[in-house]
């Protein structure tokens, strides 16, 4: 565990000094200066700034206290799931688990597995980037060990790009074998290193023992040379025992000293040969990695051929469409002569008939007269029509008053009779009375019958009378009622919108005139609204008008400008075609009726819309010709393009082989060569 934690913590230095290369604003001097993710974020815009745009940096806070942990979460999540996108959509590549990093443990502990993974996929940015050839060459720039390390990332990321690649390594299956003999080698040399170390430790344990034997048999003769000068028998027979042990002793640690030396011999050939396997190995380690950046580019040049291929495909399609059209315009040609030709017989036609102008412009006048005089006449008839209802009101009101008379001089004439009956009655019997005994009963009989027949007469009269007073009103107002139809006939035939203002204007006015001042204010604002209604409905019919006279001006000047159009007639077959049918069609509606030169005006508009329609066709038409030349020659520079490029390929790769024979390269050199072979070339123009 604990050599894990070294590991990553090791790792995470070293990509923290890859890190310190860039020129950044915040601090990244220490591990615990880029756990707020500032100085990452920073990193990324200079690496990629098309991605990491300078929105997507103002998201990342800069002003982040100690403590203030929440923010530095937020921050290196952003900064998590922008290069796990960059990695998705730009370089097309999934990471899976290894792009979840667990950013709450590098907050809160500094975790330095999840810092490293983080910083890993940093350098997998720079590495796949646009600009990835400075960021190489600042690597290489670095020390070996560096060097090593971040290679060992490198081959990691793209050891997990490959596993989840479409196109990957095991397509070559010699590719394949190479890797596995790689990773053999490898597993070789960490047990070769393993079996070097435990003999290093075993010659400097031999050297000990050599160095303690040495010591020991130093003191041995110092003591032997010591107790050999002494006389005495005794001290020399223990001590002849003892030197003879110590002889033996000697005797077997030489022994044992030159076994070990023929060991250390054979061991170091041993390493040796070893050494050599390695550094072959090692050379086989570097073919592999060559392979593996050759079936990298070989990979993204068969996206590119697909690519290229769907393409083709669509020029192709197009180029059976440009056949196609090519007929079209062959068609239309075709018919273009046969309408320049009906032009031509037209401008003639038209040459002959144009001594109608005069009289067309003399309608033109007539026709204005016309006009004025049914507005002057449709207000007279308003008037005329408000003055007859005002009248009829009148005579209603004079018919009832005389009714009412009628009535009252029948009442008082039988009034007046009775009374005079009465009267008479009276004188009568007075008469009777006085010469009652000088007359007969004959006498007093003669006075009253001729009285009751002077009644008769005299009531027949009135009644005769009463008769032809009712006659003489009738025939007056029968005449006056002929007299309103034939007015209210000839008024109905003019326009009704302003007939109905100049009524309610009228009619308005009369209120006001018989109210007084009662509502005058409300009044007065209909009367302006409705005075307004009538200036606008004017102010339309004088537009109106004018359009009108605009409209023939156009119509003189597009017929004029048929004459002017001889040197463009190839250009413009329809238009002309169009104004000599519009000439032919005024010359047959040359009627002085107003409402036949409205409908010829509207036909002579109607004319002018479809020869609009025809010119913008024929702009559609010299467009698509246009574009349809454009295609053909992208068609023809993508040919040239793809077929430099193929040749250009093939030159690299004779010259890669022939370099690869020669001299094993790393992987830095790999992806310049790559960085050369991606540049396009440019057809000539």
């Amino acid at each position: 565990m604990s050599k894990t934690y070294e590991a990553q913590s090791e790792l995470c230095n070293i990509l923290l000094k890859w890190l310190q290369t860039f020129t950044l604003e915040a601090p990244h001097q220490t591990l615990a200066d880029i756990t707020d993710g500032v100085a990452m974020a920073q990193a990324l815009h200079q690496i990629a700034p098309e991605w990491f745009s300078e929105m997507w940096l103002a998201k990342i806070k800069t002003d982040i206290g100690v403590n203030n942990w929440r923010l530095k979460i937020s921050n290196l999540k952003k900064l998590n799931e922008g290069i796990v996108d960059y990695f998705q959509e730009y370089c097309d590549q999934t990471l899976g688990e290894f792009g979840k990093v667990d950013v709450h443990k590098i907050v809160e502990n500094i975790d330095t597995k999840e810092l490293a993974r983080l910083l890993q996929l940093l350098l997998g940015c720079a590495i796949n980037c646009n600009r990835k050839q400075n960021y190489i060459t600042k690597i290489m720039e670095m020390e070996e060990s560096v060097q090593q390390v971040i290679m060992q990332s490198i081959q990691e990321l793209e050891n997990l790009h490959g596993s989840t690649h479409s196109l990957n390594i095991s397509l070559d299956p010699q590719v394949q074998q190479l890797v596995a003999e790689l990773q053999t080698v490898i597993d070789a040399r960490d047990q070769m290193a393993q079996r070097c170390m435990e003999l290093d430790m075993q010659v400097s344990m031999l050297q000990e023992e050599k160095s303690c034997l040495v010591e020991e048999k130093r003191k041995l003769e110092d003591r032997f040379q010591e107790n050999f000068v002494e006389p005495t028998n005794k001290g020399n027979t223990s001590v002849r025992r003892q030197m003879d042990a110590l002889k033996e002793e000697l005797f077997k640690a030489e022994s044992a000293r030159d076994d070990y030396r023929i060991k250390l011999e054979i061991q170091s050939k041993q390493m040796e040969e070893l050494e050599m396997k390695l550094n072959s190995l090692e050379e086989t380690a570097g073919e592999a990695r060559y392979l593996k950046d050759e079936v990298d580019i070989l990979r993204e040049t068969a996206e590119k051929v697909e690519k290229y291929e769907g393409i083709i495909e669509t020029y192709k399609k197009k180029a059976d469409e440009l056949v196609d059209l090519k007929k079209q315009v062959k068609q239309l040609e075709t018919k273009n002569l046969s309408y320049i030709q009906q032009t031509l017989d037209l401008e003639e036609e038209l040459k002959k008939n144009g001594n109608w102008k005069s009289q067309v412009e003399m309608y033109k006048k007539q026709m204005n007269d016309l006009y004025n005089q049914f507005n002057e006449e449709t207000k007279r008839a308003d008037k005329s029509e408000f003055e007859n209802e005002k009248l009829q009101e009148k005579v209603t009101s004079l018919q009832r008053e005389k009714e009412k008379l009628i009535v009252e001089r029948d009442s008082l004439k039988e009034t007046n009779e009775e009374l005079k009956c009465c009267q008479l009655q009276e004188s009568k019997s007075n008469e009777l009375n006085t010469l009652g005994q000088n007359l007969d009963i004959t006498e007093d009989t003669i006075p009253i019958t001729e009285l009751r027949q002077k009644l008769v007469r005299l009531t027949h009269e009135n009644n005769m009378l009463k008769m032809n007073q009712k006659d003489d009103i009738e025939a007056q107002l029968n005449i006056v009622n002929a007299k309103l139809d034939d007015t209210t006939q000839q008024v109905k035939i003019k326009t009704l919108e302003n007939r109905k203002a100049n009524q309610k204007i009228l009619e308005l006015e009369a209120e006001l005139k018989e109210r007084g001042t009662e509502d005058t204010t409300g009044m007065k604002v209909k009367i302006l609204e409705l005075q307004n209604e009538n200036k606008n409905l004017k102010e339309q019919i004088n537009h109106l008008q004018e359009e009108h006279l605009e409209q023939g001006k156009l119509i003189e000047k597009l017929q004029d400008s048929i004459t002017q159009k001889d040197s463009e007639l190839q250009d413009y077959e329809e238009k002309n075609r169009k104004y000599i049918e519009k000439a032919s069609t005024a010359f047959k509606l040359l009627d002085p009726q107003p409402v036949q030169n409205v409908a010829a005006m509207n036909e002579l508009k109607n004319l002018r819309k479809k020869n609009d329609d025809k010119d913008k066709m024929l702009d559609d038409l010299e467009k698509t010709l246009e574009k349809k030349d454009q295609q053909e020659k992208l068609i023809a520079t993508a040919f040239y393009n793809l077929a430099v490029q193929k040749h250009r390929q093939s030159v690299d790769n004779r010259l890669a082989s022939i370099s690869f024979s020669q001299q094993p390269q790393s992987f830095l050199t790999k992806q310049r060569q790559a960085s050369r072979r991606s540049v396009r070339p440019v057809a000539p123009s």
